[in-house]
């Protein structure tokens, strides 16, 4: 694969370390790492991914023995998105404090699809499908690393579920953001529907369509049940292929919930840089998750909210430009709550001064 040479080069933005290690563990670290300026990472201010690798062997640079990597959590700030167990190629630098970090954009791959980049790093003669286009190479290759699942989605009455939203999503012990892969197309008019180079390993399958002037959906889990605690896991291997996978839905309504920040003392809520978030305590393409900003009066309606048991909060937002916590809203301490949502509802939070 030709691109070996270009990501191995000394340009500038080549990876200072270079090595091959088997994830032992990987932890959610509150804040930013501080990532170097040629990486593009976006994790000023949330999480990141603490990963710790056992390495096998190094290519350039000083790692050897057990070493952490940070990267960030995936889903846009450009981490990258490891699984414990397995073995990878890392491209990494050094960070703030000596720590090492990589990112979907330096290079960093599962072993087993880094072998091209692994002989040129040994000083080993290329095989043939090494000197393949990154676009025939990957055509090639893509359906031995990944597996694929085909069915049909269903309505109660037997008829077909069109234009659905079709998911797999990852089962995994970690509290990691959600890892899924999906039929680009939907599902097709007689519910048919393929989810292709999804990655070895365990996945619920999903469905859902919303009919949102009618404030319903459909939606269902693999084999055709609308609790996650009843949904079947699927097991997906690399190279296979797994067909004529049947499930039905089921109808489901949804709410309208205002949300309502108040203060306990009675003064005016400091309603600039403060939101609400609610979280399913599910973690699945058919949970909800939201998160925004109050008005002046201190409230945020949200519609289309499935019924169920929720986690609601008030955040305060960081200056964009500072990452730091306007004064006035240090004085307030933050609040978490569970709720049971099956109707249109209002909720509300009150904010109590720190002590």
């Amino acid at each position: 694969m030709r691109e070996s040479a270009a990501l191995d080069s000394d340009g500038p933005h080549a990876a200072k370390i270079i090595f091959q290690g088997l994830v032992q563990k990987q932890d959610v670290v509150e804040g930013a790492i501080g990532a170097p300026s040629n990486a593009m990472s976006m994790t000023g201010y949330g999480s990141h991914r603490l990963v710790t690798m056992q390495v096998s062997h190094a290519y350039r640079g000083q790692a050897d023995g057990a070493v952490t990597v940070l990267t960030g959590l995936g889903g846009g700030d450009c981490g990258f998105d490891f699984e414990v167990g397995q073995e990878y190629l890392v491209y990494a630098n050094r960070i703030t404090g000596g720590r090492l970090f990589t990112s979907i954009c330096t290079g960093t791959a599962p072993l087993e699809q880094a072998a091209a980049k692994v002989r040129f790093l040994r000083g080993e003669l290329p095989a043939e499908d090494d000197l393949l286009t990154p676009e025939k190479y990957y055509a090639k290759y893509q359906p031995k690393w990944t597996g694929k699942v085909c069915g049909r989605v269903l309505k109660p009455d037997g008829n077909p579920l069109g234009k659905a939203m079709i998911h797999m999503s990852r089962i995994r012990d970690e509290a990691l953001p959600l890892a899924t892969v999906s039929d680009p197309d939907l599902s097709k008019a007689d519910g048919s529907f393929c989810v292709a180079m999804i990655s070895p390993g365990k996945y619920l399958l999903t469905a859902e369509d919303y009919d949102y002037n009618a404030n319903f959906r459909w939606m269902g889990y693999y084999p055709g049940v609308v609790k996650r605690s009843e949904a079947m896991p699927m097991e997906v291997k690399a190279g296979a292929e797994l067909h004529g996978v049947a499930f039905q839905v089921q109808k489901q309504s949804l709410f309208t919930v205002r949300f309502l920040i108040k203060t306990t003392d009675g003064t005016a809520v400091p309603w600039k840089n403060l939101g609400i978030a609610i979280s399913s305590l599910d973690h699945d393409p058919l949970a909800y998750q939201e998160s925004h900003g109050i008005g002046e009066d201190g409230g945020y309606t949200l519609g289309l909210i499935p019924p169920g048991h929720y986690f609601v909060s008030s955040f305060i937002e960081p200056d964009f430009d500072t990452g730091r916590v306007a004064e006035k809203m240090s004085r307030w301490q933050m609040v978490k709550e569970e709720v049971d949502i099956h109707s249109n509802a209002e909720v509300i939070l009150e904010l109590i001064p720190k002590k």
